[in-house]
């Protein structure tokens, strides 16, 4: 009779441990579909912006002189390219995203979602005819090339199964990270410094460091700032061309509003990596800034040697439009 009794146990036990094992990978499953669906249904929060076709932009990129550093923060002000017109454009812009999501409880996953991004980068580059001492017109087309666009966008978002006052429970994104990428392996942001009077946040850690709502990322942008991008490139000296964006909260403001902060080779560590800097003043209205961007492009790249400066262009390049 006892042994008969403990057979039972012993199979029941089997049993709940085999129930276990085969119910674990269809709660996973249940709680992947949930975040994906989330996602999915929001495109706002989990999409990224400026990656549509551009026909002709102007970004300015051109010589920036530099002011006598003070003790607060290094002046600098960016003049204008007085030889050259730069035009830039984007076409056939395509996006994949791609997601990825990591259960780690029955109450918490984090999802890893990528952007890949491909399309064809358009360079042009004109003669700027100067009528007088302060006005000019396009001329003639110099040089103009194509480089294809392969770049990737991540971001991680933490999701947390809450339970709402009716009793029902609903997963939420509670955190996230930065939106970071590059595009190949030889250049990349390494850290972005910003020191405010005599305080200084580093940001480097883009992949594990989370934001929320209780602990938004916040920059001081009251009387001075310094912006500080530390980046990384297998050439040596300045090569490359820094760009930063502070955009506007669509709440309070023209969300198409944004202003464009040429950033100025400062020095080489001893690790390689290259310091960029930049001054930003106070904004009269801090709390409208809602969006950032760091831009960094490889100047070298821009023309392909098939495109010498003495080979003859196409038609359409060689009419200046």
């Amino acid at each position: 009779m006892k042994k008969q009794g403990f057979i039972i146990l012993l199979a029941l036990a089997v049993t709940i441990m085999w129930s276990c094992s085969v119910s674990e990978p269809d709660q996973n499953s249940e709680i992947e579909d949930a975040i994906l669906s989330l996602i999915a249904a929001d495109d706002s929060t989990y999409g990224i912006e400026g990656m549509d076709d551009v026909e002709d932009d102007d970004l300015s990129l051109g010589k920036s002189v530099s002011a006598p550093e003070t003790e607060q923060y290094l002046t600098v002000e960016t003049a204008l390219d007085s030889s050259y017109i730069w035009r830039f454009g984007r076409s056939n812009m395509q996006t994949e995203r791609e997601i990825t999501v990591e259960v780690e409880s029955d109450s918490s996953a984090v999802a890893l979602i990528s952007h890949h991004v491909t399309g064809i980068f358009h360079v042009r580059q004109f003669e700027r005819v100067w009528t007088s001492s302060t006005t000019w017109e396009r001329g003639d087309s110099v040089r103009f090339s194509e480089k294809t666009i392969d770049m990737t966008i991540n971001r991680r978002v933490a999701f947390r199964k809450r339970t709402l006052p009716d009793g029902s429970e609903r997963w939420l994104a509670t955190a996230m990270t930065l939106a970071y990428g590059s595009s190949g392996d030889a250049l990349d942001i390494q850290s972005l410094e910003w020191i405010a009077e005599d305080s200084v946040r580093v940001l480097d850690a883009f992949e594990t460091t989370f934001y929320s709502r209780g602990e938004p990322l916040s920059l001081s942008i009251m009387g001075a700032n310094q912006m500080n991008v530390i980046v990384s490139n297998d050439v040596a000296d300045e090569a490359e061309a820094v760009i930063a964006r502070l955009g506007f909260n669509p709440r309070v403001h023209d969300p198409n509003l944004r202003n464009r902060i040429h950033l100025q080779y400062v020095e080489t560590l001893d690790s390689g990596d290259k310091v960029y800097s930049r001054s930003v003043p106070a904004s009269q209205h801090p709390l409208r800034y809602f969006k950032g961007f760091i831009e960094v492009m490889d100047m070298r790249t821009l023309f392909s040697p098939a495109w010498p400066q003495n080979m003859p262009l196409p038609a359409s390049c060689a009419r200046g439009k």
